[in-house]
Formats: structure tokens, sequence, C-alpha cells
């Protein structure tokens, strides 16, 4: 058989714009994201080669944002799951629009949104097809998002796993990611939190909600900026099972995300419960309902979960004075965003103006992500021959380097951006 090699196009030694051109006679890429930074929008590098096919492991932009500028000049298969495809057209349109608002030209326009829609073959889990003539491309629950799967390429006698982002251990709307993906030769495993754990899931949320219960007695409000896919939905459902006595309110995208995930019952693991705590939920439609939620002591639910724009603004300004009211951040937050900022200082920039949040700030650990322990216990299981880390801090994968190799006795490497790596 011939050779293989991986080339990081991007998402080496960073978190974000993940792109990496799998070659193996055939040519594959699996994502093609993008980087939001405070310098603007970070690009992987350019594909200068023809594709049998692009892989999409799931819809978070740093995936799959970059997705229809690869359509401005040519054509070929693109493979994703259909929760995936319809989460993605909803942050791409959304891109368009915020690019739309701040006067900044996009690389693509609607027209490569349909031509994407188009080239696109919708894959649920567990369904082998051919990509070439001897290769087979698999998708398996990676139980980070709906619709997150790890892709698993088959080519002559070796095998290729390329995880993206997923989450071992079962989370309140998902069962974990399906490790049994059969024998395995190579994994490109992301290594987000290759060098710490999580708390345990239940402490946080007990933790959580018992800040929000104290913030209503008080008297203020519990502003919960959140991710739009996934997040969000899972916070409404911890409000409800834990009966939160206050509203509750859901602003932003997250209510067009909420929409797409309850039409995919079987990508849930719990439609019912999730379907019952939305639609108990009060859906913000208008500007008058935002002034109705701050009138009384409430729970807001809305993006964005980094405070980088979106209705989480509005709200700041309106509760950044009123001490008895908190802030509280449900997701990781990127370096140099609003959101570290906020965390770090108390202070939040809003409008051409600095604002002081007098009340409570604090951090929640509801990551998606596998922890330490988690992406050991999947290596463990798949036991490959090589392993590449791609997706984590620079300063992590060294250490997350260390760990695998004292413990499995694997190799293990690190691409390098633009290097190509025989495999």
């Amino acid at each position: 058989m011939s050779e293989a090699y991986l080339t990081g196009l991007g998402g080496c030694q960073e978190v974000g714009r993940s792109s990496f051109l799998l070659d193996f006679g055939g040519k594959v890429l699996f994502d093609n994201g993008v980087k939001l930074s405070p310098d603007g929008i970070q690009y992987p590098l350019p594909v200068d080669t023809n594709l049998d096919g692009v892989v999409i492991s799931h819809a978070h932009l740093d995936h799959s944002g970059n997705l229809p500028h690869l359509f401005v000049e040519s054509s070929f298969n693109c493979y994703m799951t259909p929760p995936t495809l319809d989460i993605a057209k909803i942050l791409w349109f959304d891109t368009l629009k915020i690019a739309g608002y701040e006067g900044i030209d996009t690389e693509w326009s609607e027209e490569e949104i349909k031509k994407t829609e188009r080239f696109t073959f919708p894959l649920h889990y567990r369904r082998r097809v051919d990509i070439t003539k001897n290769s087979q491309l698999e998708l398996f629950d990676a139980g980070h998002i709906i619709g997150s799967s790890m892709a698993k390429l088959s080519f002559g006698d070796k095998s290729f796993l390329y995880t993206g982002d997923f989450k071992k251990d079962e989370t309140r709307l998902f069962k974990g990611a399906d490790l049994d993906v059969g024998e395995v030769d190579y994994v490109a495993i992301e290594s987000t939190y290759g060098d710490r754990e999580h708390p345990p899931r239940k402490e946080v949320e007990k933790l959580f909600v018992e800040e929000v219960q104290d913030t209503i007695d008080r008297g203020g409000t519990a502003l919960v900026p959140a991710f739009a896919v996934g997040r969000s939905q899972e916070i409404i459902e911890i409000l409800k099972d834990y009966t939160v006595n206050a509203p509750i309110y859901l602003d932003g995208m997250g209510q067009k995300v909420a929409r797409v995930m309850l039409s995919y019952p079987r990508y849930l693991k719990d439609h019912k419960a999730l379907k019952k705590a939305l639609e108990t939920t009060n859906w913000v439609r208008r500007a008058s309902m935002r002034k109705k939620a701050l009138k009384e002591p409430s729970v807001i639910v809305t993006t964005a979960g980094m405070l980088q724009g979106g209705p989480a603004m509005a709200y700041l300004k309106e509760i950044a004075g009123d001490k008895n009211s908190s802030v509280l951040l449900t997701g990781y937050q990127v370096e140099e965003t609003a959101g570290r900022k906020l965390m770090e200082t108390k202070r939040i920039e809003i409008d051409d103006r600095e604002y002081e949040v007098r009340g409570k700030v604090e951090k929640f650990d509801f990551s998606a992500h596998a922890s330490k322990e988690e992406m050991i216990a999947s290596l463990k299981h798949w036991s490959p021959s090589k392993i590449l880390l791609v997706h984590g801090d620079k300063d992590v994968m060294p250490v997350f380097k260390g760990v695998i190799e004292d413990e499995l006795g694997i190799e293990t490497v690190i691409p390098e951006l633009g290097k190509k790596l025989k495999l």
C-alpha cells in the first residue's frame, strides 16, 4: 500500500480553525474551520490540491466555518451528519448577517452555502460509504454536541480516526462518545484538556443552580451567557430539572438551534425531557420581552457564550450596576475575549463604553470536551500504533504527550502547521 501523510492546515498547537488533509493516494480533508481572535478572523492554510472529499466533524465554526469558502472555486463531496448540516447553515447565515452589520467583506456568499448543501452527503452514524475506490468512511457519535462525529477512514489495510471534539462521559443531553469504532492504526485526537480533569457534572449542576437561586432570592437577575449550540439548551434543561423558582427566559440564536435539536430525537439522550423544558420556557421574541425579563427576578439564558456580541450585551448593560445580579459563565473563555476580560477584571466594554460589573461573576465548568482521563481511557480502548495531538494549547500538548507515552507507551506526535507528516 502507498504511504499516507497528514498535513495540518489549522488546529495545530492551537484551538481554532481545525483543518487536516489526509493524503493516502486519495485526498480527504477533515474539517475546515475559522478562529475568532481579537484581531479578526483567522483562516486555515489554503487547500492547494483537488479533494476526493471533505468530512465535517461538527457544526461549531472552528470546525465548519470556512467550508463554504472552499466551494468558491471548486466542488467535491462533503460528508457530515444531518443535524451538523442544519446547524452549520444557521451559523453560516449568521456569519454573513454579522459581516453585513459590520461592513466586512466575506470571502463567500449565500450562493456558496447553497452549493455546500447541494454537494453534502448527509450520513448517519455507523453507515459506511465509499469515498474513493479503495477508501471507506464511517461516522461515530462523538458525544460533544448534536450530530458531532468521530470520523474513521479506512484505506488499503490501514485506518485513521479523527476525533474532532468529543466527550466520552455522558452529559445531560448526550450519551457520550461511541468508542467502539473497530481496529484503528492512527488517531488524531483533540487535546483541549490534556492537562486536567473536569469536576463531576452533577456537582457543577448543583453549584450552578444554587448560585442562580441565591441571585433570585436577592432580587437580582441571573444572566447566563451560553453558547447557542448545545449549552443554552442544556442549561435550560438543568434549570427546569432542579425547579428553579423564577421565570426562565431563552434569547438569541439558541432558539433556532433548539428547534433543530428537537427535530432529531434519535440524536438526543432524552428528547422528551428537553422538549418539555424548552416548551415551558419563555422564548424572547421582541425587545419588550427583554424589558419584562429585567423587571422581575429572573434567569436569562442568552447568546453569546464568550460575550463577543449577541443579546447578552444588551442585558449586561442594564444589570452591570446591580450588585444583586450575577453573570454566570458556562463555557470556556478564550484568551482576550470579552468574557475572559470580565472574569479577570469584572469590567467589560459595550458600545465603546466600559462598564464595571458590581454583582457576582462566576464561571462553571460545563465542558463538552473530554478530560485528560477520558482521553487516556479512549486511547487505551483504541490502542493505535500512532497518535497525533491536535486542537490544543501549545503549552498543554507536550504535557499530554508525556502522559500518553508514559501510561500507554504509544508513539505520539504533535503536528506543526503546514508540515507534512508521514503516518
